[in-house]
């Protein structure tokens, strides 16, 4: 007897989707259950949440770029808190110097600053307008920029010296004044 052939388990569609358990053609897929709904609402709610957090933050920095206001100057005149504000880099460069290094000696000159540069965006709105004040708060601007810089270095180099010469003044010649 001669060997056949064997049988096709079953025969393949020639059309996809026309087999059995095949939908008919109008019909519209399932949207994939439960479980597919979870993650489209955990989905919507994440990215909901994300557009919330990035909207506020840009809101926030237009408002804060654009829209701060300037506290007022108490100062009467222009050339009044100019004055103010030179006087207060002069101050703030005596209280500096100290011992106790860079950080030290920039808090100090920071905090002796303080009460007269929160005005310096009032001082410079009540100068507007002046070419000659505007030039000259430009100047005082970059000499508390300078004394700034000025006070940093000279803390940084000249601390470690005054401390070896306060320690050489008073085990030598006797407690000196503080400084």
């Amino acid at each position: 007897m001669p060997a056949q052939a064997p049988a096709p388990i079953a025969p393949a569609p020639a059309v996809p989707g026309t087999g059995a358990g095949a939908r008919p053609p109008g019909a519209r897929r399932r949207p994939g259950g439960p479980r597919a709904r979870g993650r489209r609402i955990a989905l919507v709610a994440y990215y909901s949440f994300a557009a919330l957090i990035i909207a506020s933050c840009t809101l926030q920095l237009i408002r804060q770029v654009f829209f701060l206001s300037a506290a007022p100057s108490p100062y009467a005149s222009c050339e009044e808190g100019l004055l103010a504000l030179v006087r207060a880099v002069e101050r703030a460069r005596e209280a500096a110097p100290g011992t106790d290094g860079e950080d030290a000696a920039l808090a100090r000159f920071r905090s002796t600053l303080a009460p007269a540069w929160t005005y310096r965006d009032g001082v410079a709105a009540s100068c507007r307008g002046s070419e000659d004040n505007e030039r000259a708060l430009d100047a005082i601007e970059r000499l508390r920029y300078a004394e700034e810089h000025a006070a940093r270095r000279e803390a940084g180099d000249l601390a470690p010296l005054r401390r070896r010469v306060r320690a050489i003044v008073d085990g030598q010649l006797g407690p000196a004044s503080p400084r």
